[in-house]
């Protein structure tokens, strides 16, 4: 009657959870109050490039236990492709041939012409994931952890369960890992190792 063993799916639970989120509400709430005029600049080139536009983008996503939150981000994909499926918006315009291109060279190709020229800028340097800050300081995800999954996504890779034991993030150690030069199934496993391995150490490294 006595354990002598407990498994869980990860190290991040009890007072490691509580440290977690002290540091996303102090380093994330710092990080959106100095990125705020960044943003603001962002914003306004957006609304002059293409006055008509959301200037944010707006998704459901899943995080930790399966719970579904909107995600936000600048705007980079042109407005009559938004909310659509990468399959979705290359039928669309008629280039079907760039399906298969883009899922066999992990989800990007050069040039993609889903996006706006000011679109292609901001993801290049990442701009586009501030207003994620603000996902933070909210509690929907963490500063680091796996890529917050779209809803197809789970239902398409059953594997994917273990990685919502924890919250997404912002960043994760498959980003600084090499993020688009490792494959779709390579940056999964870097997920799956984060979740099975985590410390408050390796979070802090992933930030630095």
């Amino acid at each position: 009657s006595i354990p002598v063993i407990t498994v869980r799916q990860t190290a991040l639970f009890g007072w490691g959870r509580i440290v977690k989120r002290l540091l996303d509400l102090t380093l994330g709430l710092a990080c959106f109050v100095i990125g705020l005029p960044i943003m603001l600049i962002v914003a306004m080139s957006e609304k002059i490039s293409n006055p008509r536009a959301k200037t944010f983008y707006k998704q459901k996503r899943l995080t930790r236990f399966n719970h579904k939150f909107n995600v936000y981000k600048f705007r980079t994909i042109k407005p009559e492709y938004n909310n659509l499926t990468p399959e979705e918006a290359f039928t669309k315009m008629g280039r079907t041939e760039l399906i298969k291109r883009y899922r066999d060279n992990s989800d990007q190709i050069p040039n993609d012409p889903r996006f706006s020229s000011l679109g292609r800028f901001l993801r290049q340097t990442h701009l586009d994931e501030l207003p994620q800050l603000f996902n933070v300081v909210r509690g929907d995800i963490s500063l680091v952890g796996p890529r917050a999954l779209v809803v197809y996504e789970l239902e398409e890779f059953n594997k994917k369960n273990l990685i919502l034991s924890v919250k997404s993030g912002l960043t994760s150690l498959a980003i600084v890992s090499g993020r688009r030069d490792l494959s779709f199934d390579e940056r999964r496993k870097l997920d799956m190792y984060y979740v099975q391995n985590w410390s408050f150490w390796l979070d802090l490294t992933i930030l630095a």
